[in-house]
Formats: C-alpha cells, structure tokens, sequence
C-alpha cells in the first residue's frame, strides 16, 4: 500500500468505509470490528472477566483499524496541519506473528498479516508486540484485531475499502513484487518510504509527502 500524505485530507471517508465493511460484519479471516461508542465503563482489561477495573468517564468500546493521525505545525495564524492514515502496516518479519502461539498470526502468500479468530483466543501479547500500536484487543470475543487489507475483497479480485472510498486517491494498492506495477512506480517516483524503518520490521505500507 502507498499513501501520498500530501494529498490527504484528513477526511476520515477511509476510516468511515473500514468500519462499515466490518462492523458488525464477521468474514473467514476476521471476526467483525466492535462499534465505537463512548459512555461510562470499565477501561480495556484484556478481556479477562476475572481482572478488576476500574470505571472510566470515557471508554471506546470500538477500533479504528485505519487511524488517522493529525500534525500541527506553525503558529496562528499560519497553520499547518498534515494528515497521516495508519492501517496496519503488514510487516514481512511482523512481530506479532512471532509473539502469537499456535500459528494463530501467520502471513499469506501474497503478504498480508491475518489473525486467526478462532486460534488467537485469549492472545493479548499479540496487541502488546505491535511497535507502530496498530493492534486492538476485542474483550467480548477475547481476542486481538487489526486491518487485514481487506483480504475477503482482495481474494475476490477487488481493492480494500478504503482505497476505494478515498475522494482525492491517496491510498494506491498493489503487487510490490512488480517493478511494472503502477504501486511499484509510483513509490519508485514519488521516492515514497515506511514509517520506522529503524523498527526492522519491513513495512508493505509505504508513505510520500512525509
């Protein structure tokens, strides 16, 4: 995946499409994404019924598996502010499969990084393992989460959701193993990186415009 920040406008129509394809939707290899809502409840216990907790003001019952971060630079009135959506960055040498057990996060032939609903029951070092943060815990089902890519889409031949969605199409996806391919040149051109290259994790996310 490529994202090109500087033509980011920090809509959220990426995040809005990723929660209406999984919310309350669950697929082969993802079990469906809480809703987020905000209220009086417990703060995030890793799901164990027996772990006190205490009340919070403010809790999200929910993940945002594409999130976006905000940058403010300057000073009023001469303000800058520059948008950065996260999805998961799908790792070749992704921690989170080495920390799960039972095979329960393993990487697809084609690269993308799926948790097993069934086999990551009770796995919350799966979330912890993650250095970029972009891993949920789900304390109903009791089991980690994040962006699969929309793999169910792309086994259909189909883009992810949020690269469909995106007005201004700043999210390109593709096959980065073809120099050819039109994500190859574009990252080629645009001399696009990942974030935290210093992590040795080799994203398959790359971003311009940083």
């Amino acid at each position: 995946m490529l994202i090109q920040t500087e033509l980011c406008l920090g809509c959220d129509v990426c995040l809005k499409a990723c929660k209406a394809e999984f919310v309350g939707n669950d697929f082969a290899q993802s079990a469906a994404q809480p809703d987020t809502n905000y209220g009086f409840g417990p703060f995030q216990t890793y799901g164990y019924p027996d772990t006190p907790s205490t009340l919070s003001p403010w809790v999200v019952h929910g993940q945002n598996w594409m999130e976006m971060a905000e940058q403010t630079t300057g000073t009023f009135p001469t303000i800058k502010v520059r948008y950065t959506p996260l999805p998961c960055m799908q790792c070749d040498s992704a921690p989170c499969v080495t920390a799960s057990t039972n095979n329960a996060v393993f990487t697809r032939p084609d690269g993308i990084v799926i948790i097993d609903p069934a086999k990551s029951v009770r796995q919350p070092q799966v979330v912890a393992s993650c250095p970029y943060n972009r891993a949920y815990w789900n304390p109903s089902a009791l089991i980690p989460q994040k962006c699969t890519f929309c793999a169910h889409l792309v086994d259909a031949g189909k883009t992810p959701r949020c690269v469909e969605a995106c007005p201004v199409a700043a999210i390109t996806f593709g096959n980065l193993d073809d120099a050819n391919s039109d994500i190859s040149k574009k990252i080629a051109s645009l001399k696009a990186v990942p974030l935290h290259p210093e992590y040795g994790t080799k994203p398959k996310v790359y971003y311009s415009g940083l």
